[in-house]
């Protein structure tokens, strides 16, 4: 405003007020602000291990698409790439990971955007598998956290999302693409 001019106090009152206001959102934000995606409630093991890798590989980004938003720990496209090749991921996992992205998904009940880094993270490991992983899809009677409410449409919805990425030529998961995340092979992931 016009003749307002800052003072010492008035700029310390409005840098506690930022640091209360982020100390909040530091709190609503959970494990984004660390590498913390609670691997130990999966239920099977190589759940855990999956799990883990991902969060070992989180990359500190900002948030946000249009609007930046206030950075945080994410499963990135390198990430993935990186958890895809050093575990590596094959086409058995499919389950496990089909399993992993409903559950957080869908079901998960933490409400940081926890769930959804992990939700991110196995979509795109199943991306990844492409072809070799679609035998492998398993009915919603093999899973080891299912819901009364999920129903096989569910394992097919996230197929067909999946081929969807898989088969768009712009699409950093598509063999055809350019930029294919992998396009160099494992060899090409630092």
């Amino acid at each position: 405003m016009p003749g307002m001019r800052a003072t010492p106090t008035s700029t310390a009152t409005l840098c506690l007020l930022t640091l209360a206001l982020v100390g909040g959102g530091a709190h609503a934000a959970g494990s984004l602000w660390q590498r913390d995606l609670k691997c130990a409630s999966e239920k099977s093991e190589r759940a855990r291990v999956i799990c883990r890798a991902l969060e070992k590989e989180m990359q500190w980004a900002g948030t946000g698409h249009a609007m930046p938003g206030l950075p945080s720990f994410q499963v990135t496209f390198k990430s993935v790439a990186r958890v895809f090749c050093r575990l590596p991921i094959r086409a058995e996992d499919t389950p496990t990971l089909v399993e992993m992205g409903l559950w957080h998904r869908y079901a998960a009940t933490d409400s940081s955007l926890r769930a959804a880094q992990l939700s991110r993270g196995t979509t795109f490991l199943l991306a990844l598998l492409g072809d070799a992983g679609h035998a492998h899809y398993p009915s919603i009677e093999t899973l080891h956290k299912p819901q009364a409410w999920m129903t096989d449409r569910e394992i097919d919805s996230l197929r067909r999302e999946i081929s969807d990425m898989t088969d768009h030529p712009a699409s950093l998961l598509s063999p055809r693409s350019p930029e294919y995340l992998l396009k160099g092979g494992c060899q090409s992931i630092p």
